[in-house]
């Protein structure tokens, strides 16, 4: 039987929505994964990877990061933590080339939200 959501209460009804919202991110990554996209977190863990490289190779960082070098060590680390996940049996995902190129367009030129 189905409950009318005006029958709940108020923390009732947040719960509900936060629910179909989990549901609905849940939905959107198995998408991603299956179009070969890497999720969000993936990249800007990769990202932050691709920099610690950058910046180790020149701790003074006097040398400038060139952006299409930048984006291959990214699309790099995505291909090395797919390798990883692969080898230790985890549900690794086969990134396509442009479903990195989308996802890191996406994460890296979409403007930020206001605070």
């Amino acid at each position: 039987m189905r409950t009318k959501l005006t029958t709940l209460s108020q923390a009732e009804r947040i719960a509900h929505e936060r629910d179909l919202g989990r549901k609905r991110k849940s939905v959107e990554r198995d998408r991603q994964r299956e179009a070969g996209w890497p999720i969000a977190a993936m990249v800007d863990r990769a990202v932050v990877d691709a920099v610690r490289d950058f910046l180790s190779a020149d701790p003074t960082g006097a040398r400038a990061i060139p952006p299409e070098a930048l984006m291959r060590t990214v699309a790099l680390h995505l291909l090395r933590r797919s390798h990883r996940a692969y080898a230790t049996g985890a549900d690794a995902v086969s990134f396509t080339r442009e479903g990195v190129q989308a996802a890191l367009r996406d994460r890296l030129l979409t403007p930020a939200k206001a605070a």
